[in-house]
């Protein structure tokens, strides 16, 4: 009898990845790479995807079908990524050509809520009813199981935490465009250097060389630069904080994991913040950590949604 496996597709902003994964959780073989942002037509990106699928397809291997999480807005009723504020695409078609190319039931979910069945089914939230998914990485986003059951809302949009608003003071506008004061336009990796300069500015501080990438400014803390430790413990640890808070008092979950690029590369800046100013509003806090499944949590999701759909 043939072992069963999903094809898995993890369609971030930075980088794209794809994986054959059997139905016990093993990952058969991956491939990643930067995601394609020339032109303007966001089926560069549908192409990339079928062209990794295409060499992960093994011929003995039954199939069951693929799974894509994928940073949003997603519109369900096409099938199809709309607007994106990470990607210079309107839209990347996703369910209908990779149905037409492989002949095989295509599952689009928001990266998160894919990340949120990984941990479930495969990683720290096995033994949990309750548990949220927060990834801090290009943008920030989550995804919630209540009562066992995924929260998907009307759209299949909901959980989308990087939007909420965390800061008033200096009231940054998101990469959204669409409000200010939104957790990803001060924690993420795409927003955090400007962040770092508006602050910077506000408390009139010169550093002699300023950072170029949000990456450079966790190396400068992990050198003991004092400046930008007390940005990154203080300033954005109680901005991390006052979110996670947030999402304590929306879900009270037993479990919240932190995942993405910005969290897995620093945990050490990330988590004791949160710890340490997160509210106490609720009588039990939920036990955080970083999620065990690292940069495959969302392929293990997308993967568990194809089993859970078989």
């Amino acid at each position: 009898m043939k072992e069963n496996f999903a094809l898995a597709v993890d369609l971030g902003a930075t980088k794209i990845q794809s994986a054959l994964i059997s139905e016990g959780g093993e990952i058969i073989e991956k491939i990643k790479e930067e995601t394609k942002k020339e032109g303007k037509d966001g089926k560069i990106i549908t192409k990339q995807i079928i062209s990794q699928l295409k060499r992960l397809i093994k011929k003995e291997s039954e199939i069951l079908g693929i799974g894509i999480g994928s940073i949003g807005p997603i519109d369900y009723k096409r099938g199809e990524i709309k607007n994106t504020p990470n990607l210079p695409f309107k839209k990347i078609p996703l369910i209908s050509p990779l149905k037409k190319i492989f002949g095989l039931p295509v599952f689009l979910l928001n990266d998160c809520n894919a990340g949120v069945l990984g941990e479930k089914y495969f990683g720290a939230g096995k033994k949990f009813e309750n548990l949220v998914y927060v990834t801090i990485s290009s943008g920030i986003g989550g995804g919630a199981i209540v009562n066992g059951k995924l929260i998907l809302g009307k759209g299949g949009n909901a959980v989308e935490i990087g939007h909420m608003i965390v800061e008033t003071k200096y009231n940054l506008m998101c990469s959204c465009k669409k409000g200010k004061g939104h957790w990803e336009a001060y924690c993420s990796g795409n927003n955090l250097l400007r962040f770092f300069k508006v602050w910077l500015k506000e408390r009139k501080i010169k550093i002699n060389r300023y950072p170029k990438k949000a990456k450079e400014i966790f190396e400068m803390a992990k050198r003991g630069e004092k400046i930008a430790k007390e940005f990154l413990l203080k300033e954005v640890g109680k901005i991390n904080a006052k979110a996670i808070s947030n999402l304590i008092v929306a879900y009270d979950p037993e479990l919240i994991t932190l995942g993405g690029a910005v969290v897995l590369n620093n945990p050490e800046f990330i988590l004791p913040p949160i710890e340490k100013y997160i509210d106490h509003f609720l009588p039990y806090l939920p036990k955080i950590k970083i999620t065990p499944l690292k940069e495959d949590i969302i392929l293990l999701g997308s993967a568990a949604f194809v089993f859970l759909n078989k």
